[in-house]
């Protein structure tokens, strides 16, 4: 009887584990991609893409003290203008309307700028041109301070100037920086820092670029029409 139950119950292979092949102890699934934190090269899990949110939520952490150092400089502003009597507005050089204006284009410029990483295109010229336009900016600011240097209007000359050279000198500081980076993001290459891409450097930069912008805006209006 033993003999004839060995040969009617004959010796089964090993049954499948967990779905997986007989023998298969690697942990891999039919498809090849293996557990925990890997996956197939075509997943999207880029270790640039992992770290585009820190990134962007970083600069917009930075930003914070930016905009708090300027809302004091405002408040201070408005608070000193109604205090005493020696305020002495002086008309704003008219090269600031212009500079306004190549602020504005030079934010439009990035952002075609930006686009055209996304999609592979030449985003280094227009990266180029919102650079220059940064350079402009700046240059524009010095002639205006030297206009009103020539018309004998110094830091010292009233309330109204000393807040119209430190306002506009504090935002061409940062407008230096903003240069920096678009300077970065005209020679950043394919694959850079940690791997980071040019379009995640031109999406930081761009936030950074039009935070400027806007700021700007608030100032110039504030400085034009709340003399």
């Amino acid at each position: 009887m033993g003999t004839d139950s060995a040969i009617l119950d004959p010796v089964l292979p090993d049954r499948e584990i967990g779905g997986r092949p007989p023998g298969d102890r690697s942990g891999r699934g039919p498809g090849g991609g293996g557990g925990g934190n890997g996956g197939s090269p075509g997943s999207g899990g880029s270790a640039s893409g992992g770290r585009s949110p820190i990134a962007v939520t970083g600069m917009w952490i930075a930003l914070a003290p930016i905009l708090m150092l300027f809302l004091a400089f405002v408040s201070a502003y408005i608070v000193r203008q109604g205090v005493g009597t020696d305020w002495n507005a002086v008309a704003m050089p008219r090269v600031l309307w212009l500079n306004t204006a190549i602020l504005g284009i030079s934010s439009l410029v990035l952002e075609i700028a930006r686009r055209q990483a996304r999609a592979g295109g030449a985003h280094r010229i227009w990266a180029s041109a919102a650079f220059l336009l940064g350079i402009a900016f700046v240059v524009g600011q010095l002639l205006a301070w030297r206009e009103l240097r020539g018309a004998g209007v110094s830091i010292a000359s009233s309330p109204y100037s000393s807040f119209f050279y430190l306002l506009t000198g504090a935002h061409a500081v940062h407008v230096a920086g903003g240069i920096l980076g678009l300077l970065a993001a005209v020679l950043w290459p394919q694959v850079g820092w940690r791997n980071s891409s040019p379009a995640l450097v031109l999406r930081v930069t761009a936030i950074y670029w039009h935070f400027l912008g806007v700021l700007w805006l608030g100032l110039f209006f504030l400085l034009q029409f709340r003399r």
